[in-house]
């Protein structure tokens, strides 16, 4: 089954006896829609596996499951480490990865990730002298 791909599924169904029993399913943090995408990238995997797909198909069906709203993707991935799905929190760890890689400076992770400066200036002066590398846009 799908929920046993899910290492606190499993243990959730292992551990419950009575079927009517109440088990949380997320953290506060994970919305229905998010539980949703996860259950549909579950099914969806065990499917190529049935069906033992080749592996562009799957790659590109992972592929497509990656492009989604910043929100989104890291709903998912609180929501993947949660419920213990390795296989989809690597998958969308590498998206934010991927992106990352495509920033040159820290300034730009910010701006992609719209995440705010909280260094004051002297601060981010102090940084730029200690690691001078972090911010040479010709840097690798």
């Amino acid at each position: 089954s799908i929920a046993t791909r899910s290492a606190i599924i499993n243990m959730m169904i292992e551990d419950t006896g009575d079927v009517n029993e109440v088990v949380p399913l997320a953290d506060k943090s994970c919305t229905l829609n998010i539980i949703q995408r996860v259950v549909d990238y579950l099914k969806r995997h065990a499917e190529f596996e049935a069906d033992q797909a080749e592996d562009d198909v799957v790659n590109a069906y992972d592929k497509e499951y990656q492009e989604q709203s910043d929100e989104i993707i890291f709903q998912t991935i609180l929501a993947a480490n949660f419920l213990d799905i390795k296989s989809l929190l690597e998958l969308m760890c590498k998206k934010v990865a991927d992106e990352i890689k495509k920033c040159k400076t820290p300034d730009d992770i910010r701006d992609r990730f719209n995440i705010r400066q909280d260094y004051t200036p002297e601060e981010v002066e102090e940084v730029k002298r200690a690691h001078p590398w972090i911010y040479d846009k010709n840097a690798k």
